[in-house]
């Protein structure tokens, strides 16, 4: 079932999507624009939202120190002058050799840029897919207001295409070509266009697209760095096909997922997104998906790994969602164990603390329960808020006696990345 993520990308791809089981990843992350990119959503409507994201060089600069212990030896050399980029290109790195890992051998990569990283991020690419896995360098070419008198208007971004091997699916997509020219496709005679009475015929499509946003309301939201329908459309229907799935890291207001589900495919959608919000409600990203195609996202899966958003769940929910995690289901009866994994571990969830008595009686339960496999070797118990030290004494206790591992785990520690 298609999926919704609220979380960082890079724990999503490595906990929850198995290896090579993605056909298509798009990607629209960061530009490194140096600044805080913020929009106002439906800003005609009394109920506009505020939606913004971190992209300044103070953001990624103060992430120069953990890079530097982990970055390969030339992103090192780029630090010592430019260490807020390097931070970012790290960053990157990360997340695209996660979307290496879950991408099918048979898979497609775009990664959509634009001119302030693009000429590193190229480098990168090649570092984590191979140079000789490169495909394309897309253009896309758009017309928007504001010019300068210094410079030529930079009026384009650059989407670079990869595949995992060289058996990549790729499906070609004719464009309409209105001028009287031979490169068409064999046997495919001129049309006429109904709408304007011109001729024309089929053409194999270029690496350079100029595609538009839809006009007025029916298509903008006003969220930052939005794209067309249209283009992600392009990229699906080329790469991938009817039941394939597809990825989107940085999904932002869902065009990805609404284009995928349009033709037919299944699609996973991450964001990370931090906005200002009421507790309980939607992240701002997917409240806009919510609002841009009710079915769409009624039919999928909402799943979260952003730790604000756990904290704030009741009882029930942080059971469901420690299950979730863990991939375990809930017995019936449950008899003091809320549920067990796919290998046979009893677990527990409490949205309070943690103590002695709590996990004693948790291991009981656990090796009495007719649905936990016999003899316990392992128990997870999950707290909202933490354990007491007579817990921790307790799990040294049954380590030490009974031979039972005992996981004592909080949302900040199973959301944590790993290093």
């Amino acid at each position: 079932m298609s999926t919704f993520y609220h979380g960082d990308c890079l724990f999503v791809m490595r906990h929850d999507i198995p290896p090579e089981s993605v056909d298509l990843i798009y990607l629209d992350p960061p530009f490194f624009t140096g600044k805080v990119q913020k929009g106002k959503v439906g800003k005609w409507q009394p109920e506009a939202m505020e939606v913004s994201y971190e992209d300044s060089r103070k953001f990624w600069g103060e992430k120069a120190d953990a890079m530097r212990a982990k970055a390969p030896m030339w992103l090192r050399h780029v630090a010592l002058t430019r260490p807020d980029f390097a931070s970012y290109l790290y960053y990157m790195m990360e997340r695209l050799r996660s979307c290496y890992r879950v991408l099918k051998s048979e898979g497609s990569i775009y990664l959509h840029c634009d001119w302030r990283a693009s000429h590193f991020l190229r480098t990168v690419m090649d570092e984590v897919f191979g140079y000789d896995k490169f495909v394309n360098e897309i253009i896309w070419a758009y017309r928007t207001g504001g010019a300068t008198k210094d410079r030529f208007a930079r009026k384009h971004d650059t989407i670079f295409y990869y595949g995992k091997t060289d058996k990549r699916t790729f499906n070609i997509i004719p464009e309409r070509s209105y001028q009287s020219h031979k490169y068409g496709y064999k046997n495919v005679p001129y049309y006429i266009d109904e709408e304007t009475g011109q001729q024309y015929r089929d053409v194999l499509p270029r690496d350079v697209w100029e595609l538009t946003m839809g006009t007025g309301t029916k298509e903008r939201t006003g969220y930052p760095t939005q794209k067309p329908i249209g283009l992600l459309e392009r990229i699906i229907e080329a790469s991938s096909n009817e039941g394939d799935v597809v990825l989107d890291p940085f999904c932002g207001c869902g065009t990805t997922m609404i284009a995928a589900s349009r033709l037919g495919r299944q699609w996973i959608g991450i964001d990370i997104d931090a906005s200002p919000r009421e507790k309980g409600d939607l992240p701002t990203a997917f409240k806009v998906i919510h609002n841009r195609s009710h079915a769409l996202f009624e039919q999928a899966n909402y799943v979260s790994r952003d730790l604000g958003e756990v904290m704030e769940m009741d009882g029930h929910k942080f059971e469901s969602w420690a299950n979730e995690f863990y991939r375990a289901d809930k017995p019936r009866p449950d008899k003091g164990v809320d549920g067990i994994t796919k290998d046979g571990i009893p677990i527990q969830a409490k949205t309070y603390e943690i103590k002695y008595g709590i996990l004693s009686q948790f291991v009981t339960d656990a090796k009495y329960h007719p649905l936990v496999p016999k003899p316990v070797k392992k128990i997870i118990a999950v707290s909202q808020v933490g354990f007491d030290d007579g817990a921790r004494k307790r799990k040294f206790e049954i380590e030490t006696a009974e031979g039972i591992e005992v996981r004592l785990e909080t949302p900040e520690t199973m959301l944590k990345l790993e290093e």
